[in-house]
């Protein structure tokens, strides 16, 4: 089965019409509006992936898009949104930083901050910030096989509210990570990176939240993980984006479970 969004060719029909009765000059700019708000794929893509199939390098549901790929309106609108959280995030909430390192700071023994090498775009590693939720000496391994007496007192209560992550606006600055998108994860995760790396995932910069946190997919389940990931991937549209956003605040998805 494919799953197709709006498709077009040389020409636009179908959802795409409106475009064929705007000026020549004007169609590119506005393509790249509509598509930055629903998704499209070329049909030459679309032969691509029937071609694949038939030649067995596709056994099951596939979603054929165009990725945003090359689409300005919708990478800028991306990357306005994730200028404007960091600078909300150092501007306005910068006593909730503060606060959040003062009290991971005199509560237990290590850093305020935890860094922290994670697989980032083009599975190259890059370091991740955020305030420390455990215990100095927790073994380096997914967060699902850590022990739950591992994470203090404090760390619970940043983890539950989200404040932990706070420190990644810096990786946002750096255009290490974005506010949506594939969660990145550690090095030693080599199940979850070969899965992202089959199905493209790693073509893209990570995440601070994305698709599989809203839905409580975490890194247990890599396969699934990767799919839903590149899911994603497929279908992002600002307004998807925006939706994750606000699932996001409202306390949609509460990261990696420990044991």
């Amino acid at each position: 089965n494919l799953r197709l969004p709006a498709v077009y060719g040389s020409t636009f029909a179908g959802k795409l019409a409106i475009l064929s009765k705007l000026p020549a000059l004007l169609r590119p700019i506005a393509f790249q509006f509509l598509a930055s708000l629903k998704p499209t794929v070329n049909v030459k893509l679309v032969a691509a992936a029937i071609l694949n199939s038939a030649q067995g390098g596709i056994s099951t549901e596939t979603i054929v898009s165009d990725k945003q790929s090359g689409n300005l309106v919708y990478q800028t609108t991306k990357r306005i949104l994730d200028i404007a959280f960091a600078l909300f995030v150092i501007v306005i909430l910068w006593w909730a930083l503060l606060g959040a390192w003062l009290a991971v700071k005199f509560t237990s023994p290590g850093p305020g901050i935890f860094a922290q090498q994670r697989v980032g775009k083009g599975g190259l590693p890059f370091t991740c910030y955020k305030f420390r939720t455990m215990s100095l000496g927790t073994k380096e391994a997914g967060t699902h096989e850590v022990t739950a007496d591992s994470v203090t007192a404090v760390g619970r209560f940043l983890r539950k509210t989200k404040i932990d992550e706070l420190p990644q606006v810096w990786n946002i600055l750096k255009n290490e990570l974005s506010l949506v998108g594939p969660r990145p994860c550690l090095p030693v995760q080599r199940e979850l990176v070969a899965a992202r790396s089959d199905l493209g995932v790693l073509d893209e910069i990570g995440g601070i939240t994305g698709w599989a946190q809203i839905q409580n997919v975490d890194m247990s389940d890599p396969d699934r993980l990767a799919k839903l990931d590149a899911e994603y991937l497929a279908l992002r549209t600002i307004p998807l984006d925006l939706k994750i956003i606000l699932a996001t605040a409202i306390g949609r998805g509460q990261g990696d479970k420990v044991k």
